[in-house]
């Protein structure tokens, strides 16, 4: 079969958990003799046409300076271009993820008679801090995105697929949930020994990932946990004012960022750290705490989206409600200040992976949907 993959940009020069999730399942039909196409936003500095694992990846429409910022002309010009590439080629079936690659992928499957599967990471909720920009009109066409007809809809959590049923009124049957997976050949290939005392946060800096909760968190506890240490890796809206904020905290010689990572370099620092901590509001799965699980670390997380259906409350790591910064607090203080429950907490979360969230079991319910579509 010949796939065509639509998303907003791609890895490595945005490395999105959506956009990393098309990667691992586009190498591995690859692997089972699928042709996978995907086309993405131009991006400045970057070559239009790229072989990436054997993805044939086509760079169309608007140059980006800086992702993920882009103007509504960025977004007009990339649906048109979009629309004509799918008109201009053949293929067996078309996955678009949310949330500019919808409409686009919709209108020129329909006129070209192509199945298309929609794959909805997650939806906004009631917190102000669910958009990067644009947030009125976003939240708009998020109410009209998602009721589009698609043959078939891919979410990655019960979660999501829960509300797309109950807020969207979706038919259940039109949905079908395929977790993230996690390369564990890949992690284990990566050594490094665990620095105590040290969290971690992979993700982009964005308002609703909340990594100012964190910061304010080390400025609370350097006192009473010498050896604290945060790490941040990732980039985006918030850098600067969370830069400013460490400088305001006094807490330089405590927090270190880093930004445009090799993957294999993101996991060789999860290893380096004790805990992976996500204060995140909107997550549709939560692919790096599955990760860290993967790398024998345990993982706190804001309870929200799909992060419920990766983490069991005492087991794997912590939920903490979201914006309670008290509790979230205390429960990395716990776990920082007590090495066996890491390490237990740690070799529960690998097992967990192994069982629920490994690529390789992954890929075949992917090609059964695609195939049935």
């Amino acid at each position: 079969m010949r796939i065509l993959i639509v998303s907003d940009f791609f890895v490595p020069h945005y490395p999105g958990g959506g956009e990393r999730r098309y990667l691992e399942i586009g190498k591995r039909l690859i692997e089972r003799g699928w042709e996978v196409d995907l086309v993405c936003m131009k991006i400045k500095g970057v070559k239009e046409k790229e072989d990436i694992n054997g993805i044939k990846v086509h760079h169309i429409g608007p140059v980006i300076d800086d992702p993920p910022k882009r103007s509504l002309i960025n977004f007009a010009h990339f649906i048109l271009a979009v629309i004509l590439w799918i008109l201009g080629h053949d293929y067996d079936i078309i996955d678009a993820q949310t949330y500019a690659p919808l409409l686009p992928a919709f209108i020129a499957s329909r006129i070209k008679g192509t199945p298309m599967i929609a794959t909805i990471h997650d939806v906004s909720s009631t917190y102000p801090d669910q958009w990067i920009q644009s947030s009125k009109l976003a939240k708009m066409a998020e109410k009209i995105l998602l009721r589009l007809p698609y043959d078939r809809i891919i979410t990655v959590s019960n979660t999501t697929r829960d509300a797309l049923v109950k807020d969207y009124g979706i038919d259940p049957r039109r949905v079908e949930v395929i977790y993230n997976g996690v390369d564990l050949s890949l992690i284990d290939s990566i050594r490094a020994s665990k620095v105590p005392g040290t969290l971690i946060f992979v993700g982009r800096l964005a308002p609703h990932k909340h990594v100012d909760h964190l910061l304010k968190i080390v400025k609370e506890l350097k006192d009473e946990i010498p050896n604290i240490r945060l790490k941040v890796i990732g980039d985006g809206v918030e850098k600067n004012r969370l830069l400013k904020l460490v400088k305001d905290y006094k807490i330089e010689d405590r927090v270190s960022f880093y930004m445009n990572l090799k993957y294999s370099d993101v996991i060789y620092h999860m290893k380096r750290s004790s805990i992976l901590v996500l204060p995140s509001t909107r997550e549709g799965f939560g692919m790096v705490l599955a990760e860290a699980n993967a790398c024998y670390r345990p993982v706190i997380a804001y309870k929200s989206g799909g992060v419920v259906e990766v983490i069991k409350d005492g087991e794997n790591g912590f939920l903490v409600e979201p914006l309670n910064l008290e509790s979230l607090r205390e429960k990395i203080k716990t776990l920082l200040l007590d090495d066996k429950l890491q390490e237990r907490m740690g070799r529960k979360g690998r097992r967990m992976v192994e069982e629920k969230f490994n690529w390789d079991k992954i890929i075949e319910k992917i090609m059964k949907t695609y195939a049935e579509s």
